[in-house]
Order: C-alpha cells, then sequence, then structure tokens
C-alpha cells in the first residue's frame, strides 16, 4: 500500500473544510532526544486510527515549558494525509502537571498521613501511661471496712498490675519512637526527591494537528519540540600506565534533564549545537562619529537639571543597590558534533547526573620531568602524546590516574586532531630537585654617576634515580624591566637555556635534557640587576 508522509511548516496554517472533528489522543511515547548543552529536542511518536475527512487530531500531557516556535510534526498514513495548522494550547488542570511530581507528591502526601496517624497513637500511649500513673498514686494504706480503696492483702496484685501496665505502655512507645524515626527518614527522602523536580505548575501543553485523510486508516504522526531544564558536559577519564608509557582515555558524558516528562528507552544523541545561538551572524550598522555640538542654552539648562535629579536619585538609592549575580562562564566550540549514545536509555526527569560513555581510545605517550625549582622544589610527570582520529576532545574536566592511583582534576581546552598536550600526573619522587643560593650581593659602581647593582647566583642540582632515561625541564626566569633606567643582564656563568620567554612569558628560562638512570644534572644561573642610585626597585 502507498504511503505518503509530509513535514510541516512550524505553526503553518491551510484552509481545511470547517467540519473538523476533534480526535483525541494520547502523547505516545518519546522514540529520540538530542541533547544540547542548554537544553533538549525530543521525538515524540503517535498512532491512531484516523477516519476519513477532515479532523483535529489532540495531543494531550506535553510538557508546559515546550518551545512552542519549536513544534514541527511529521505525519505518514495509508493514503493521501493533509496537514494543516499546528496549535500549541495552554490547558490547566486541578492536577499537577508532571506526572513524576504527582507520583512523588502522592507519596509524600500518603507519608504524611501514616505520620498524622503516629502521633496520634502517641498521643492515646501518653494518656494510657498518664492514667496508670494516677492509679499508683491512689491511697491503698486503709482496709475496705474504713471505706479504704485496697486491703494491704492486694497490694501486690495492684502494684503487680501497674507495673505490667506502663512496661507495656513504655514499649509500645518505644516501638512507636523506631516506626517515627524511619517514617522521618522516608519523608525527608520524598522532600528531597520532590524538591529536585518541583515546578508546582498545573498547566501543560495539547497539540491540535489539523489534518485531511483521503481515506479511513492508521496514521502516525512524528512530533519534535525543543525543552530548556536539559544540559549535557563532557567528561574524560585518563589513566596512565608509565611501564607501558601508554595512556587510556575514557570520553563520556554528563547527562541531566528535568524538562517535565521522564525519557524511558530513547535513542539518545549528544549535540554540542547551540539552538538558542542563532543560525546567522549579526549584522553591523553604520557608526556615526561626530564633534560634539554646542546645545541652546534652554536645552542645555534642561539636561544638567535633569542630569543633577538622576544623580540625586542614584545617590538616595545607592544603598539600596542589590549585589550582581556572578554569571558563569560559558565556553563553546566552534563547530558542532553529535555522539549518539549506544542503544536504548532511561533519563529520569529528577535532574540527577547520569554518565554515559563515548568513546575509548589509547595513545603512545612520552614521559618527561618538569619542575619550578624557584618556587616548588617537586619535579612533576607529564605525559605528552598526540590526538589522532578526526574528532576533536571538547573542552571538560579530565579525571587523571596514574598506575591505578587517582592524582587529581584538571580542567582541558579544546583539543583537535594533530594536537599534542602534555598532562601533568602528579609529582615524581624518583627525580631529586635542589635549588641553592650562591650569592646575593648589593653593590656600587660607577664613577661619576653611582648605579645601585645587585648580583645573583643559583645552583641547580637534578638527580634522576629512575632505571630509566627520562627528559627533565627546568623551568626559572629573570626580572623584566619596565623603565630604561633598569638594566637586567644574564651572567656569563649562566648554563645556555634551551628556549628563552617560553609560550611568550617575558624572562622565563627552560633548560632540558635527558638524565639517564642515576645521572645527575647542575645548572649555574645567575643574573645582575642595575639601576641609578637614589632609585628605589622593590625587591632589589
Amino acid at each position: 500500500m502507498a504511503r505518503t508522509s509530509l513535514l510541516l511548516i512550524p505553526l503553518l496554517f491551510l484552509s481545511l473544510p470547517a467540519a473538523a472533528r476533534d480526535i483525541t489522543q494520547s502523547a505516545g511515547s518519546i522514540e529520540a532526544v538530542t541533547v544540547y548543552p542548554d537544553r533538549a529536542q525530543v521525538t515524540r511518536r503517535v498512532s491512531v486510527e484516523l477516519p476519513a475527512g477532515s479532523h483535529t487530531l489532540l495531543v494531550a500531557n506535553l510538557p508546559a515549558r515546550l518551545s512552542e516556535p519549536s513544534l514541527q510534526v511529521r505525519g505518514q498514513g495509508g493514503g493521501r494525509l493533509l496537514i494543516g495548522a499546528v496549535e500549541a494550547r495552554r490547558v490547566f488542570s486541578a492536577q499537577l502537571a508532571q506526572e513524576r511530581e504527582q507520583k512523588l507528591a502522592a507519596a509524600l502526601r500518603t507519608l504524611l498521613d501514616d505520620k498524622a496517624l503516629l502521633d496520634g497513637r502517641r498521643q492515646a500511649l501518653d494518656t494510657q501511661a498518664a492514667f496508670i500513673e494516677k492509679l499508683a498514686q491512689l491511697p491503698g494504706a486503709q482496709g475496705e471496712d474504713s471505706g479504704g480503696t485496697f486491703a494491704p492483702e492486694k497490694w501486690p496484685a495492684a502494684w503487680q498490675a501497674i507495673g505490667n501496665g506502663m512496661a507495656d505502655t513504655n514499649k509500645a512507645r518505644v516501638a512507636l519512637q523506631k516506626e517515627s524515626r524511619s517514617l522521618d527518614e522516608q519523608i525527608k527522602k520524598a522532600e528531597q526527591e520532590l524538591n529536585q523536580i518541583r515546578s508546582g505548575r498545573r498547566d501543560s501543553i495539547t497539540a491540535a494537528i489539523h489534518v485531511e485523510a483521503a481515506q479511513a486508516g492508521p496514521a502516525t504522526f512524528e512530533l519534535t519540540y525543543q525543552v530548556p531544564g536539559a544540559s549535557w558536559s563532557p567528561v574524560y577519564d585518563a589513566r596512565l600506565a608509565t611501564e607501558q608509557r601508554r595512556l587510556h582515555l575514557t570520553q563520556a558524558a554528563w547527562v541531566r534533564q528535568a524538562s517535565g516528562e521522564d525519557w524511558s528507552e530513547v535513542a539518545l544523541t549528544l549535540s554540542t549545537a547551540r539552538p538558542a545561538a542563532g543560525a546567522a551572524m549579526p549584522e553591523l550598522h553604520p557608526w556615526w562619529i561626530d564633534f560634539p555640538r554646542p546645545m541652546p542654552m534652554e536645552a542645555r539648562a534642561k539636561r544638567e537639571m535633569k542630569a543633577d535629579e538622576m544623580l540625586a536619585g542614584v545617590m538616595a538609592s545607592a544603598p539600596m543597590m542589590e549585589a550582581e549575580e556572578q554569571v558563569a562562564e560559558t565556553v563553546a566550540s566552534d563547530f558542532a558534533v553529535s555522539y549518539r549514545v549506544p542503544g536504548k536509555v532511561s533519563v529520569a526527569a529528577d535532574n540527577a547526573r547520569l554518565r554515559f560513555v563515548l568513546a575509548k581510545q589509547e595513545f603512545a605517550v612520552q614521559l618527561a620531568a618538569r619542575s619550578v625549582p624557584r618556587l616548588d622544589s617537586r619535579a612533576f610527570l607529564y605525559a605528552e602524546f598526540e590526538l589522532t582520529g578526526d574528532a576533536s576532545l571538547l573542552p571538560g574536566s579530565w579525571r587523571l590516574t596514574r598506575d591505578d592511583t587517582y592524582v587529581g582534576e584538571v580542567t582541558q581546552e579544546t583539543l583537535r586532531p594533530g594536537a599534542k598536550p602534555a598532562l601533568a600526573f602528579g609529582s615524581d619522587d624518583a627525580v631529586e630537585v635542589q635549588y641553592h643560593v650562591v650569592q646575593d650581593e648589593r653593590s656600587e659602581k660607577g664613577v661619576f654617576s653611582k648605579d645601585n647593582r645587585v648580583e645573583r647566583r643559583y645552583r641547580i642540582e637534578v638527580h634522576n634515580r629512575h632505571r630509566i632515561a627520562l627528559p627533565v625541564s627546568i623551568y626559572d626566569q629573570i626580572p623584566v624591566a619596565r623603565d630604561q633606567q633598569i638594566k637586567v643582564a644574564l651572567s656569563d656563568d649562566t648554563t645556555p637555556p634551551a628556549e628563552r620567554d617560553v609560550d611568550g612569558n617575558v624572562g622565563v628560562l627552560l633548560w632540558k635534557q635527558e638524565l639517564k638512570p642515576q645521572e645527575k644534572q647542575t645548572i649555574r644561573f645567575g643574573y645582575d640587576v642595575s639601576y641609578p642610585q637614589g632609585r628605589d626597585v622593590p625587591g632589589f
């Protein structure tokens, strides 16, 4: 049988016969979801037996926060199927709109009712205990013949009855306390779960799809729409095996959503695109500049008076200004990448984070030790590798593990194919670095004009105690003058550095050498600073 499908442009209105009949249909099932950094696009499928003629198909219970301009419909039927307009109708109800919120709220109400019944039982036990205590206070010293309550020979039985009654009451109290603690924990848990998704909304969206079918028969409609409250972020697990010199990288994603509907057994795709950013670049408008022109006296007086009034208003209201909110930094890639999560997955609308593995890779690494002994005498182990493949690694958090030992977490920028990042995997105790101050002297030079002169000399000793050869990089720096009267010069006996102004940082020096097992290296380093007498240079 031939089938016809049609894509609807959002909210397109097409004239259809007026005698249309409403067909109410359930919301169907969610088939696929694409999650963006700040929202999600949901694809929902609805199947219906459609009579011939013009009808309005009502798909109810869609999320209240659905983006109405994003709503699109595609239809497919056994014959000619014509889709007209699509309306997003907001419907209000006495009940909470979200099904999950309804269930959690109902469960919480049940627990609170049980708590109220428990309080009633507690009051009954308190009344029972008070009654037993009053019985114990009744006079029993008089005999029955003289009008007393109990004869002495009946006291033991009375004491035993009162004692047993009080013991049973206290036992019931203890059991009630245990039951109350358990119920309080359940209430607290239910309140926490409800607070995670609480919206309080009692409205929802009903999609009204105006459709005309040439013949009766089954039809399938595919609704796509965007909802806020969903996001994903990349996360990486980098495990370094030092003996094999291999880096095992697991690329994963944290996904969370509170869109108002659960995603059960859906095809999940993660995308770096940002629909909210717009599809086209912004436009430039003429930028006019001019000399200030003198204003007429009357206009100037009015403007000055208005400015004074505004200033007075601002000064008066200054103490009432609210603190500015700190805005989180947003990092975006310059192109979009999509990741399809294998199989069918479920993501509840409770805003809880779920981790999905996207890919696993393995790289050969070059190990090296780096140290800045002027600030920290420890050497740190770095692993450098080249990113292969066609896909970039998006910016995110990297969890670093060295030989099954967790060493820390860092934030890494975007890595594109061919990049050669160096990841730090903690201190390397097998590389010893010692920093010695050899000379720090201050003197004067010059005959007619005196200059202050500061001479500083250092000795850096590096010892590789590994059983393998290891490249070692030592960083240090010389001061950089901002005034031409301040002269800075590297001392003549300084070991020549491999690089100067490393990574564009003026004054930073780098010494690199591959040390054999148990080999030692000595680096001599110094500089001279001179400046006119009578001037002060902080630190010198």
